[in-house]
């Protein structure tokens, strides 16, 4: 994430979609396995619990991305009534299609969706086992259908990798990391992903494969990690603040990048904007965790806040 974003305030912004095509689609992917892999199987889905939860977070997640964005263009036009007329301008571009780039932190909108979806599909598989797999297959079909057909819609492509991570997330977790301990299929499915990038390019159904070979790679290495020693007990903080991560980390590229004066020139650059971002976001999560152990007032704060 640091390493894609800084490459992106950097004079090699068009290599970061070149490298790394595969990031956005993950991130809504593994929300949406999470989603599947846990709310489908630890919660009473006869109950309103899981339901009125997955509801809750992602209404959160959806107001703090609408309030990022209303702020974004308020500070844009340096006019409260502006950045307000700004906003409405663009919420036909950032709330259904997405395309275009017009706000910011994007990722956040399909990840919304997906949660305030979430319970209809969990609901809609309480009665159908296979209802999750069917959603996902036929929205599949419907993007792949946009694409041969020239239409667009960067959310509805996004959420479909949310729904097929959630379809993966009914695999049971024993089935999946006896799969995943063995190099052997992981490096030939991520090797399959390349194969299919380079004869076809970065097409719908190659960025859904890329989605799902690179966190399975990343999987695979997770599984040979010892999580008890020092360094696996930073990675498990981290992957408990994502989302702090990945707002507080754009806010200190930002920054580093107009301390020294600019976008990096050079890769000697980059690589010391990204250093120094790491070290930061490692303090500033550990900061924050550390807060919230040590204080309940902070804690509730940070949930009343953040999803």
């Amino acid at each position: 994430m640091v390493v894609y974003h800084c490459i992106n305030y950097s004079v090699f912004r068009p290599l970061a979609f070149r490298l790394m095509p595969f990031l956005p689609p993950s991130f809504v992917l593994i929300a949406g396995f999470v989603v599947g892999a846990v709310y489908t199987t630890r919660y009473d889905l006869r109950t309103w619990s899981p339901y009125a939860r997955l509801l809750m977070r992602g209404g959160k997640l959806f107001l703090l991305f609408a309030m990022v964005n209303l702020g974004s263009c308020i500070l844009l036009e340096r006019s409260l009534i502006d950045g307000g007329f700004e906003f409405v301008g663009r919420s036909g571009m950032i709330f259904i299609s997405g395309n275009g780039r017009e706000g910011i932190f994007e990722v956040l909108l399909p990840i919304a969706y997906l949660l305030l979806l979430a319970p209809v599909l969990m609901w809609l598989r309480s009665q159908v086992t296979a209802a999750i797999l069917i959603c996902g297959v036929s929205l599949f079909a419907i993007c792949l259908s946009m694409e041969k057909l020239g239409v667009s819609s960067n959310n509805l492509t996004l959420l479909s990798g949310g729904i097929i991570g959630m379809a993966l997330g009914q695999v049971p977790i024993e089935s999946m990391d006896r799969f995943a301990r063995k190099w052997t299929w992981t490096l030939l499915f991520y090797a399959a992903y390349q194969i299919s990038r380079w004869v076809f390019d970065d097409i719908y159904p190659v960025e859904m494969l890329g989605a799902a070979a690179s966190v399975f790679l990343l999987y695979t290495c997770a599984l040979h990690l010892d999580l008890s020693a020092w360094a696996g007990r930073q990675l498990v903080m981290f992957g408990r603040y994502s989302l702090l991560g990945y707002l507080a980390q754009i806010a200190l590229i930002r920054g580093i990048v107009w301390g020294i004066g600019g976008k990096p020139q050079n890769w000697i650059g980059v690589v010391l904007v990204g250093t120094l971002t790491t070290l930061l976001l490692y303090f500033v999560v550990n900061q924050v965790n550390t807060l919230r152990r040590g204080n309940r007032i902070v804690d509730i704060i940070y949930k009343t806040i953040l999803p």
